[in-house]
């Protein structure tokens, strides 16, 4: 894939930037951009209620602005996550600029998640808005990933199915949670209180979302139950459900209570972990999957999972056999299935403890995962997605600039017409049945540049001879292109784009080619200020694909500003020894496209459709 990729997210590190480290391990130049690195979120998020909405400040602000600075200055494939939520619609609503393809990454799905943590109401303002935006993105964006195929279903049932989705978990990196590689003494005081005890976890985000209630009320209750056996747990996390769970166990002597790890020692206590707890709350089945589950099982830890039986974090357990499933609110099952490890871990505890490991390793190891992930950034590099706001925006500029060109270059267009009468005769304009967006045809009128063939002149090789003084200059000039302006205004054209050929090169072209008909067919176009008549076909070709996968308002601004400079210095315009290019074809050695018709034109020429003489062909073909 020729594409960098960029990961957006408010945060860096964790899943995203193990994802990128994997991707370029393949090959693929990838990353992660975002305004806070790790160590600052783990420091905001432990700083109380101001740090963190000072930290969520700075992520709300700095995110969309970094991911968008981004996008002008490198041609990648645009990954944003949805924290902040906006992010993926922001960047789609602005690719008719910046011109990249956005693959969306749902890892937490709003304003569902902030449904089910009750911070917001289904039909607040707030709710509205995001859910205006996954309509626009999920019919927008180039692609849509879901970390989870119940999210998915839920999704996709609520906004719409995207063009194009996937279901690619957030997965963990087996080797950096090799129990063997990280095994040996403690090396810190949290580890040193775990020593030789059975380890029970929580890492990670305690949201709304989250139902740390029925961990609050379990670990007292498993305490009472063993009082005297050599229990740890440790709670590293972040969020108000952190601060709630300190407040209810912090005075308890078997509980530590510590902010977020770093890497390595995150990593150090999920591999001293015997089970982890991962936990979500009734309303929350479909909306989020919590990662650090998958971290853990690639760890080697059982899971506890607190969640609904409808979740993908409940169908990840049973699928794999990984540890136990309790339903929010059931304390004494949370209880129970602790103290079953307890007291027969040969047979309840060692069995999930390698099925979790055996899981990550096979199914979702991010060596695993980004195979998956290349192929549907490759896919999606393409941009074969419509991208409506970009058309919306190339349809008011064509508007705006082709009347007013038209009225200023008025009497252009009258001399024009007059020499061409006197040197080339009667008609003035040429017009011609070109293919245009999609293949459908449409008449485009060029002023003739040669005059009439006399009897023996039935070759390209004649072109030179039957160019006109008049005709030749302008074609230098592109003032033969003027009356196209006409055909900008009736929708069949734009200023940028490729250029239109001929009805009978549609059977002709690969597949890969055929894509320039994929937009409007402009005036102008990134082939014609790269060289014009001076590349072969399948450079022209290579350069209309191009433009097709990058456009943006952007580009065609400077393939037009390229174009009067061309015009100035009549720089590229004809290939030399040719006073046209040569008929196309085919390419030598590759398979003409199975090209789809144009709407009610078998084989994308209308019934009865005789080609054009070949001294036609190559008057007209720029």
């Amino acid at each position: 894939m020729k594409r960098s990729v960029i990961i957006s997210s408010c945060v860096g590190g964790g899943p995203m930037e193990r994802l990128a480290r994997e991707l370029n391990a393949r090959g693929v130049t990838a990353r992660v951009g975002a305004p806070l690195g790790p160590a600052e979120w783990r420091d905001r998020m432990s700083a109380g209620r101001g740090g963190r909405l000072r930290g969520r400040l700075q992520a709300l602000l700095g995110t969309p602005l970094q991911a968008l600075r981004d996008a002008f200055r490198e041609d990648a494939v645009l990954v944003p996550t949805t924290n902040p939520f906006f992010l993926p619609a922001f960047l789609v609503a602005t690719r008719f600029l910046h011109g990249r393809p956005v693959v969306p990454l749902v890892y937490d799905l709003y304003p569902d998640a902030l449904e089910a943590g009750g911070v917001a109401s289904s039909t607040g303002l707030l709710a509205q808005i995001a859910s205006a935006s996954n309509r626009f993105t999920f019919r927008n964006a180039d692609a849509v990933v879901f970390i989870g195929h119940g999210m998915g279903e839920h999704a996709r049932a609520r906004y719409g199915a995207p063009r194009r989705w996937a279901v690619l978990e957030t997965g963990a990196d087996a080797n950096e949670l090799d129990p063997v590689a990280l095994a040996g003494p403690p090396e810190t005081e949290l580890e040193r209180f775990i020593d030789g005890k059975l380890v029970i976890s929580y890492v990670g985000n305690a949201g709304h979302v989250h139902d740390v209630e029925t961990l609050a009320a379990a670990v007292p209750a498993l305490l009472d139950r063993r009082p005297s056996a050599a229990v740890a747990i440790v709670i590293a996390a972040s969020g108000p459900g952190a601060e709630r769970l300190r407040a209810a166990l912090g005075h308890l002597a078997a509980v530590r209570i510590v902010p977020p790890l770093a890497d390595r020692d995150w990593a150090r206590l999920l591999v001293r972990t015997h089970i982890s707890i991962a936990t979500l709350k009734p309303a929350a089945n479909r909306t989020s999957i919590p990662s650090k589950a998958l971290s853990a099982m690639g760890a080697g830890a059982a899971i506890l999972a607190i969640a609904p039986g409808d979740s993908d974090l409940a169908a990840l357990v049973t699928r794999h056999q990984c540890g136990w499933l309790v339903a929010p609110g059931d304390v004494e099952g949370a209880v129970a299935a602790i103290t079953d490890a307890l007291d027969r871990p040969t047979d309840m505890l060692a069995p999930r403890r390698r099925a979790a490991r055996a899981a990550v390793v096979e199914h979702y190891d991010l060596k695993v995962l980004a195979a998956r992930w290349e192929r549907l950034l490759a896919d999606a590099a393409r941009r074969e997605a419509p991208d409506p706001v970009f058309d919306a925006a190339q349809r008011a500029l064509d508007l705006v600039v082709a009347s007013t060109a038209l009225l200023g270059v008025g009497p252009v267009l009258a001399l024009g017409a007059i020499a061409t009468r006197l040197t080339a005769g009667a008609p003035v304009l040429f017009r011609q049945e070109r293919p245009g967006q999609h293949g459908r045809p449409f008449a485009m009128k060029k002023f003739r540049s040669m005059r009439d063939p006399k009897a023996h002149e039935t070759g390209p090789e004649f072109d030179a001879v039957r160019l006109t003084g008049v005709g030749k200059f302008m074609r230098a000039t592109s003032i033969d292109e003027l009356p196209t302006l006409l055909s900008v205004l009736a929708g069949d054209m734009s200023l940028v784009g490729p250029r239109p050929l001929l009805m009978r090169y549609l059977p002709r072209y690969t597949a890969e080619q055929h894509r320039r008909h994929e937009v409007r067919p402009g005036v102008t176009g990134w082939a014609q200020v790269n060289g014009r008549n001076a590349l072969s076909w399948e450079e022209k070709f290579a350069h209309d694909v191009w433009y097709v996968e990058h456009r943006s308002l952007l580009l065609d601004l400077r393939i037009l500003m390229k174009t009067v400079a061309k015009v100035l210095f009549r720089d590229g315009v004809s290939q030399e020894g040719h006073a046209t290019m040569p008929e196309f074809m085919g390419s030598p050695t590759a398979e003409p496209s199975r090209v789809p018709p144009a709407p009610g034109r078998p084989g994308g020429a209308p019934p009865g459709h005789r080609p054009s003489p070949p001294i036609d062909v190559s008057v007209e073909v720029a």
